[in-house]
């Protein structure tokens, strides 16, 4: 049999600022690459170094500032 794959799902105490992480910001349709710039009760604010080409004009629009709940992170 094969084993199944468990994602950990991530915490505000797991995330630290100034760190990047893989995550799915809201509105969003792909997960993006970026840093936590700041961090609420259930999620964060990260600025984006990276994205999928049909998020660009989205990340454009909130200049490259995103929020995202911690359990979309990686």
């Amino acid at each position: 049999m094969g084993q199944q794959c468990r994602r950990i799902l991530m915490t505000e105490e797991m995330i630290n600022l100034g760190e990047k992480y893989s995550c799915k910001p809201i509105g969003f349709t792909q997960p993006v690459v970026g840093e936590v710039v700041s961090k609420m009760t259930n999620c964060a604010v990260v600025k984006v170094a990276q994205c999928a080409d049909e998020d660009q004009e989205l990340l454009e629009e909130k200049s490259s500032m995103v929020v995202a709940k911690y359990d979309t992170f990686e």
